[in-house]
């Protein structure tokens, strides 16, 4: 997928803003503070429909105001969409070609995207709630049904856990509604434990390769999925755990305890990894993730890297690059503050690149006109 042209109306720190590009490489410079992760972040809503660094649509609307819109043309070989999202008081949506999407989920899959950015760390050290996000963003980006099942699952989860509480708090259980909630819950469980499973298997394959072109062959990376269902289905779970289930007042079984263990020659990645390691380790995972989502839909994923320049060493960013720009990768938008470093290096490896400076006090009538770097 290749993004041409993007307009930003009173997104984040945007007041006005427009942008074409021609290139494979799109290097996006400026201050800290200026808009360069804002940018990318307006991208990656035009794909999946919300910011990749907050969940309330509300702070994405620059301050003081209570709207957004935005605009990117999208281009696959002959095809070209216009996306539209607009956002006003509490309220999304979507146009493609100026028609509205009825529900958002219909909207996720047609523009696929990786996104690389710092906070990203936490995939690897931080709990297993930020691995499991990681898992369903590019799950759902290929698969609909998974998307409407994993849908069901939290509100089903969230109408047991309060069923549990009142149960509790009541002393008494009403088995006919748990009878219920507990099949709602296993049938969408065991559907996304299956689909987990499975791309996973094929995920880690994909994972290795990159991270041994990105590292050699110093080590064995691995990644394990670790899921309760392995024990057994969700349903006789919920149903032998019921007692534990009521003294802790929420489900303590299912999918929403799943994990992934990452690790190198046998030891988990967060407990021992170096800085190095780490970084190498959450590149490959992402590169994994864009090539498992183009051999599954046949679409080149936008790719978003938002400060890689401070990940990674001259070595590892060599190899990078080696990599990216293969005829894999369609388009690819990096940001980084030292412009003299980037454009530098881009210019060492002799690539071609649309070059885009940010400046904060224009970002109210703000144009860039494709050009070369």
């Amino acid at each position: 997928m290749f993004l041409t042209a993007l307009k930003l109306l009173n997104f984040k720190n945007y007041g006005n803003a427009s942008f074409s590009f021609t290139k494979k490489f799109v290097l996006i410079n400026g201050n800290n503070g200026s808009g360069k992760t804002n940018l990318v972040d307006s991208v990656y809503y035009l794909c999946l429909c919300r910011s990749y660094f907050t969940r309330s649509d509300n702070l994405s609307a620059r301050h003081n105001h209570q709207f957004f819109r935005l605009d990117g043309t999208f281009s696959s070989g002959n095809d070209t969409d216009t996306i539209t999202c607009k956002f006003q008081n509490g309220k999304k949506e979507f146009f493609r070609n100026e028609v509205i999407y009825d529900r958002l989920s219909d909207h996720v899959g047609l523009i696929p995207v990786v996104m690389v950015a710092p906070d990203d760390i936490a995939i690897i050290n931080g709990g297993s709630e930020e691995r499991r996000r990681f898992l369903d963003a590019f799950i759902a980006q290929l698969d609909h049904e998974y998307l409407r099942q994993l849908l069901v699952y939290n509100k089903v989860l969230q109408q047991r856990n309060a069923a549990l509480r009142v149960f509790s708090e009541e002393r008494r259980v009403d088995d006919a509604l748990l009878g219920i909630l507990n099949n709602q819950l296993a049938q969408a469980g065991n559907f996304i434990f299956e689909a987990r499973k499975n791309y996973l298997r094929t995920f880690e394959l994909n994972f290795a390769k990159y991270y041994l072109q990105l590292c050699g062959n110093a080590e064995v990376p691995a990644v394990q999925y670790d899921s309760q269902l392995e024990q057994g289905d969700l349903l006789h779970l919920l149903m032998n755990n019921v007692k534990i289930d009521l003294e802790a007042q929420r489900t303590t079984f299912g999918i929403h305890r799943d994990d992934i263990l990452f690790s190198l020659d046998n030891y988990l990645l967060k407990d021992t990894g170096s800085q190095g390691q780490v970084k190498s380790f959450l590149i490959a995972l992402k590169l994994a993730q864009y090539a498992m989502i183009m051999n599954a839909t046949g679409k080149k994923p936008v790719l978003l890297l938002d400060d890689v320049f401070e990940k990674l060493d001259k070595a590892r960013l060599h190899v990078l690059f080696t990599i990216l720009c293969d005829e894999t990768f369609e388009q690819i938008f990096i940001t980084d503050a030292d412009e003299k470093r980037s454009s530098g290096f881009f210019n060492e490896l002799g690539i071609d690149y649309d070059h885009v400076t940010i400046e904060k006090e224009k970002l109210d009538n703000f144009k860039y006109a494709a050009q070369k770097g």
